[in-house]
């Protein structure tokens, strides 16, 4: 059984909207709770939203780098793109039933948890649901509560971080941020695009399977995203979907020192 929780991030101006997936092995919640605890945060008080202003707030910078670590070595992650915000729901039941062919998760119950608004209401979202037949392993929670069940939280981090890096292959973001990685004598100081840092910190997590006819020692080292981790709506424009599908169709796990 797999515990999967699903969040999304709106940006109508740049014509689409992304939910995600964040899938985990077991319930996060008593992880979430102590890396809170101990930075400091109530978790009954307490809700992470990447929309929060961190600049100069050290903690909240230690609480989104565990998290985002937690992500990126212990979960998978799945998205879909849609245009607006009306198709967040039914495109993530449709990502979902991708999802559920991959072998990580076929042939097993799982435990889904939908943050509230991604649907007109909970019992419309039921209504899509049993209309497809391989959602019937899941047992689906609509319209839940982010400060309730926590891994939702962990769904908006990468809700926020792949919609930023979506922006990015669109051209709308430029910035660019210093790494700091003490560690590493590659890296440690360099100045990189924004997208290249969230990418590389959750590059391992995407749901994937290696390709069956690779062509090289390139293609070797990435794996097809599309369609288990990627689900692009009919909504979008073409300029969106031919974005989302370069930015997240496959992925490079290779070396990038």
């Amino acid at each position: 059984m797999a515990y999967l929780y699903v969040d999304d991030s709106k940006h109508h101006t740049f014509g689409f909207s992304l939910a995600a997936f964040v899938i985990c092995d077991t319930d996060p919640t008593e992880y979430i709770t102590s890396v809170f605890q101990k930075l400091g945060y109530d978790p009954e008080e307490f809700e992470y939203k990447s929309s929060a202003k961190m600049v100069g707030d050290r903690r909240f910078q230690d609480l989104r780098e565990a998290l985002k670590s937690f992500i990126g070595t212990q979960c998978k992650i799945a998205v879909c793109v849609v245009d607006g915000d009306k198709r967040l729901g039914p495109a993530s039941l449709s990502l979902l039933s991708f999802a559920l062919s991959h072998p990580k998760l076929e042939g097993q119950s799982h435990k889904v948890f939908f943050d509230e608004g991604l649907f007109r209401s909970a019992k419309y979202a039921t209504i899509m649901a049993e209309k497809d037949a391989t959602l019937g392993c899941c047992e689906l929670h609509f319209e839940q509560d982010s400060r309730l069940h926590l891994g939702i939280q962990l769904a908006d981090i990468v809700a926020h971080t792949c919609s930023t890096m979506l922006l990015e292959t669109l051209g709308h973001v430029t910035k660019k941020v210093t790494l700091n990685r003490p560690g590493d004598s590659v890296y440690h100081g360099l100045e990189v695009e924004l997208g290249f840092e969230m990418w590389a910190g959750i590059r391992y997590a995407f749901l994937a399977k290696n390709k069956q006819n690779p062509k090289d020692d390139f293609d070797l080292a990435n794996v097809d995203v599309y369609p288990w981790g990627l689900f692009i709506d009919d909504s979008v424009s073409e300029q969106i979907s031919n974005a989302a599908m370069e930015r997240f169709g496959e992925n490079y796990l290779g070396c990038i020192h």
